[in-house]
């Protein structure tokens, strides 16, 4: 599709119109930190858009921690949305995570109606990455500092305005709310393609060394090395913050509440670095060491997910480092494979 500009001076009314429409969400820097944070006015100043993703994934949009997904005797009725969301700025990464979250939840033998409901009334916006930092590692994973999938618009700061393309129809929707684009004149779009350059050059240079091209296999021979584990694990504290921040960790527990009219069934996230995670009837737990757990975690991301769904569901977001209170880097773990 065509590539558009929007200068600055058009910015804050076009966000402004989406507002109005839309639940509008944009990325803002707080305290020296990107997070997500409802669009409330015209400022354009606080957009983090240039910054890298935000420190939340936008996992919670879609997958919520908690929620309540069937009754008994009474039928539950899911609330409807009435008002659709704009994901305003959407990095590649996370974008990875819908990919993810959709092969898991849409196209099994039973779909998540919830996640569906909340997909469909979801535009999302994405945004190039034109400066990773030393935690990306997206291009190990065959990923890009810019948008190629799951979004419906890209967009690329320039130095006068902003370099627009719609994805999809609902992309091109939400540009004509606003009347102020003019159609990309060449120099711009050279200017875009000079800044994912650069971007790429970043993320080689500070991650030069691949992984093993059939990495899946080297997890899986590598997986009887219990010394090889233990010494990569050893400084994890089980505090989850890896799992958390994760934008394609997909797992969830459901659990039923009784009450005089019935019960309720309500689904939250799990984690698999849970020591009852993998508990079944009876008491018996397949991985009730940790260090099985541990390993479980690369089997699913790399080993399960590439050889089922021809993908890896990790996007090189680098949360899991940045959180991670023993500073475990799964770069240099899988760097030895």
């Amino acid at each position: 599709m065509s590539v558009y500009f929007l200068p600055k001076t058009n910015q804050g009314i076009w966000l402004s119109r989406l507002a109005e429409g839309y639940n509008l969400f944009t990325p803002v820097l707080v305290d020296g930190k990107v997070h997500w944070s409802r669009y409330e006015g015209a400022d354009t100043e606080r957009l983090a858009l240039e910054k890298i993703r935000a420190a939340e994934s936008i996992k919670g949009f879609f997958f919520s921690p908690r929620e309540k997904v069937a009754s008994f005797p009474g039928m539950f009725e899911p609330k409807m949305l009435t008002k659709r969301t704009v994901l305003f700025g959407v990095k590649g990464c996370d974008l990875r995570g819908i990919a993810v979250h959709k092969r898991m939840f849409l196209e099994g033998e039973f779909a998540d109606p919830f996640f569906a409901q909340r997909l469909n009334n979801t535009i999302l916006l994405g945004a190039d990455c034109p400066a990773p930092e030393r935690t990306c590692f997206c291009n190990l994973l065959g990923l890009k500092p810019f948008v190629t999938e799951e979004a419906d618009l890209s967009l690329t700061v320039i130095d006068d305005g902003w370099l627009i393309e719609a994805l999809s129809e609902r992309g091109a929707e939400l540009m004509g709310m606003e009347q102020g684009f003019q159609k990309a004149t060449d120099s711009q779009i050279a200017k875009r393609e000079e800044q994912r350059q650069k971007a790429m050059q970043i993320l080689t240079e500070q991650n030069p060394k691949e992984w093993n091209p059939n990495l899946s296999k080297a997890i899986a021979d590598k997986t009887p090395d219990k010394k090889f584990w233990i010494d990569a694990a050893r400084d994890c504290v089980e505090c989850f913050g890896c799992l958390l921040t994760c934008p394609t960790c997909f797992c969830f527990l459901l659990y039923d509440q009784g009450n005089a009219a019935g019960f309720e069934r309500t689904k939250v996230w799990d984690f698999c670095y849970i020591p009852m995670y993998a508990r079944v009837g009876g008491g018996a737990n397949p991985r009730a060491r940790f260090i099985d757990r541990f390993i479980n975690r690369f089997h699913c991301k790399f080993m399960h997910s590439k050889n089922q769904n021809g993908f890896y569901a990790c996007s090189g977001c680098g949360r899991c480092f940045s959180t991670c209170m023993g500073r475990i880097d799964i770069r240099n773990i899988l760097g030895q494979l």
